[in-house]
């Protein structure tokens, strides 16, 4: 029981949200793209608000206004 925890936990962890434009060299192929075009826009210094790439979620879902 406690073995399936700590696994779950870890995996937990590897989900990860990307909010700055150099480190979506994390993700892999044709998702860097996207990543790029995300997180750039937290460039304008928020003013039009604040984003993140999640790259675990599904299509559509991966760039997400968290401000």
């Amino acid at each position: 029981m406690r073995k399936a925890v700590f696994v779950l936990l870890i995996a937990a962890g590897c989900a990860h949200a990307i909010k700055d434009v150099s480190d979506c060299d994390r993700v892999g192929g044709e998702k860097r793209v996207e990543c790029g075009a995300c997180t750039l826009q937290n460039k304008a210094q928020g003013w039009i608000g604040e984003y993140e790439y999640r790259p675990d979620a599904p299509d559509g879902e991966r760039c997400v206004r968290v401000k």
